[in-house]
């Protein structure tokens, strides 16, 4: 990563005009961590389920003893 003087209003604006034209592919650490969002939710998204499905089979279990 190169270091990035920023000393007047004007450096800002150069400055994020030249991120907002890079592309997310052309950046190796944004791709990561594009690809580490996408797993994290899958996971998520996973154990959620696992949650349901075990708390389903939890109240069953209890109905039975009824």
């Amino acid at each position: 990563m190169s270091q990035t003087d920023i000393k007047s209003p004007a450096d800002v604006r150069r400055h994020s005009q030249e991120l907002a034209a890079r592309r997310a592919g052309d950046d190796r650490a944004l791709r990561w961590g594009k690809v580490a969002k996408r797993i994290t939710w899958m996971i998520l998204i996973a154990a959620a389920f696992l949650a349901y499905y075990l708390l389903d089979k939890l109240q069953e279990a209890l109905s039975l003893l009824k």
